[in-house]
């Protein structure tokens, strides 16, 4: 069963303190004594209440105690977070190192309630949540995050957190991706399509012309985006940079801009029948003047 209490020294839900309060008063547990745990205080409501014109209920702290053995056994019904809370806050008091689980947490737990007890049996309301506050307080808590470069130190703990741009790899390794779309500029544009329109139909393409094929090439540009990856290598003790690379993949190539445009020619009429004037008149030629040796 799960003792809570929303004041101070704790925390939770309704549910747990109802449960500790029944627990409490069924073993004859609700005042401090030796071998008693101060568990921090809920609060109850009393004064009038309800009806039109009432006067609000004022709220009464009531002092939460346990039994050694009750605190202690605390522990093992808090749910997950809770637990990895007390966890992360015992690494950041120095009692507690990385790579700790439950069990040493546990641990941990049960020596801070035998302290709370002795603060007990002299008649001060110390819980074991506040002995954790002091010793993280102590330690530098919070506050003893340095930042180093891409890296956010612990120095109390030595806990390295990176801090830097894109995903973190391991190994002092971190990668970043960038997708973006390269639209061609329309200088370029017209000039790729000037050349095709030379090349296939012997003539320079008009206004609607242009602007059929830049909208087939951005399309095409548009489903097709450049895919950078840049992989950066950074110095463990330092986060200084020591070597980047970037590969990229996707966009249309220039051989694909040639494609777009040779098929927006092919649609046309005039495409077939430029094309066979093209290969007689090359056939004639050859036999006016002959096969080039």
């Amino acid at each position: 069963m799960a003792i809570a209490s929303s004041g101070k020294g704790g925390s939770g839900g309704g549910g747990d303190l109802a449960a500790l309060q029944q627990l409490l008063a069924a073993s004859g547990s609700s005042s401090s004594g030796s071998g008693r745990v101060y568990m921090g205080q809920t609060y109850g409501q009393y004064g009038p209440h309800g009806g039109s014109g009432s006067v609000a209920p004022q709220r009464k702290p009531t002092d939460l105690w346990a039994s050694e053995d009750e605190a202690a056994q605390d522990f093992y019904t808090w749910n997950t977070k809770k637990q990895a809370d007390f966890l992360s806050k015992g690494v950041l008091s120095g009692m507690l190192k990385i790579g700790d689980g439950p069990l040493e947490a546990g641990k941990l737990w049960k020596k801070l309630v035998k302290e709370a007890a002795l603060y007990g049996a002299a008649g001060k309301k110390v819980s074991p949540f506040d002995l954790m506050a002091s010793y993280v307080q102590a330690s530098g808590g919070a506050n003893a995050w340095k930042n180093m470069g891409v890296w956010e130190i612990n120095t109390q703990t030595g806990e390295r957190r990176y801090t830097g741009p894109g995903t973190y790899l391991g190994n002092g390794k971190a990668q970043m991706v960038d997708t973006r779309v390269d639209l061609t500029d329309p200088d370029t544009a017209k000039a790729v399509a000037t050349k095709l329109f030379q090349d296939l139909m012997g003539r320079d393409p008009g206004a609607g012309e242009l602007t059929n094929f830049a909208s087939a090439l951005h399309s095409a540009e548009q489903n097709n985006p450049v895919v950078a990856t840049t992989t950066t290598q950074y110095d463990m003790d330092t986060g200084q940079q020591l070597s980047s690379s970037t590969t990229s993949s996707g966009g249309v190539s220039a051989e694909g801009k040639q494609y777009i445009g040779e098929q927006q020619v092919k649609k046309k009429k005039e495409y077939g029948a430029f094309q066979a004037a093209t290969t007689y008149a090359n056939a004639l030629e050859s036999l006016v003047f002959g096969s080039p040796e």
